[in-house]
């Protein structure tokens, strides 16, 4: 028997069964009775199989048609974010560019207050360091011209940066050798001997003076010129009672005929610090303070290291 003899000779079996379905109305009525073959009943259910599966299909691709549309838009969200930022970034660097004009300008003017060589131009357009990979995790979807040139302004003026660092470490080298310079004169009173030769006004004959003779009356305040340690401090020959001071850098001040000492051999001082009292003691004609300025172990004019008080405030 063929394949097809097979079918025909079910679907005639199938015709002649039937399925009764009978239903009773919940009043009086006479009993209801539907009879249907069982090959319709196979058809029926086939096609309601396939309407069911045909509506599962459309409903997966309009879910699918969706879900595509939600990631298309969330893509032209992060599209129009990312644009904003190259925005941002394009103002950002013209802004850092030209504040960078103007610092090169002032840079270059503190470096050569600070006796520092200037950065050549060709080193500064350039910037130094390697990539500044700081920018870049911004932007998530390639690169962009300006993220190129805005490293670059950030490593112009990583340069600024070290610049500025290399003028303060000059600055703080300068104050700090100002605060060890003698600069400011020890005592009020009037200069009455200075740094020249002069006849000796105890023992006679033509002497050189190696310091200031500063008059005023005993008792008056003697302040150190500068920051140091005192290296000496008692009574000394012809200075009488007296104070050395090392200041550093080469720098020595002593300070005799002193009526009385407030410090100590070993003990720090500041510039303004009051170390002793003007006397008389030692070689002196009069209440005086005898002032002498040493660089380098010798003897200098001290007047040279008083400066007006404008300049030391």
């Amino acid at each position: 028997m063929t394949r097809a003899t097979r079918i025909r000779d079910i679907v005639r079996r199938l015709r002649k069964k039937h399925v009764s379905v009978v239903w009773a109305p919940s009043g009086t009525g006479a009993n209801r009775t539907l009879r249907l073959s069982l090959f319709r009943c196979y058809v029926g259910a086939a096609v309601m199989c396939s309407f069911a599966a045909g509506l599962l299909i459309i409903s997966l691709h309009y879910a699918s048609r969706k879900e595509l549309a939600g990631r298309l838009d969330e893509l032209q969200t992060r599209a129009a974010v990312r644009e904003e930022r190259f925005d941002e970034i394009a103002a950002g660097r013209a802004r850092l560019q030209k504040e960078l004009l103007g610092y090169a300008t002032f840079d270059d003017s503190l470096r050569l207050v600070h006796d520092l060589e200037t950065i050549p131009e060709d080193v500064r357009r350039a910037g130094v360091g390697g990539p500044v990979t700081n920018v870049t995790h911004l932007i998530k979807f390639g690169r962009d011209k300006n993220v190129d040139e805005l490293e670059l302004a950030l490593r112009q003026a990583q340069l600024q940066s070290e610049s500025f660092n290399d003028i303060i470490t000059a600055q703080n080298r300068t104050t700090h050798i100002f605060d060890h310079t003698p600069a400011i004169k020890p005592t009020a009173g009037h200069v009455c001997s200075g740094f020249c030769w002069r006849r000796n006004p105890i023992f006679g004959g033509v002497q050189f003076h190696k310091g200031l003779d500063v008059a005023i009356p005993t008792g008056a305040p003697i302040v150190a010129p500068a920051d140091g340690t005192v290296t000496f401090a008692g009574m000394k020959g012809g200075y009488g009672y007296c104070v050395f001071i090392k200041h550093g850098y080469g720098f020595e001040t002593r300070y005799g005929h002193c009526s009385q000492l407030l410090v100590r051999e070993g003990q720090p001082v500041a510039r303004g610090d009051i170390i002793a009292f003007v006397g008389a003691t030692g070689w002196a004609t009069g209440p005086h303070l005898h002032y002498e300025v040493l660089v380098g172990g010798t003897h200098v004019d001290p007047s040279q290291y008083i400066l007006p008080d404008y300049l030391i405030d």
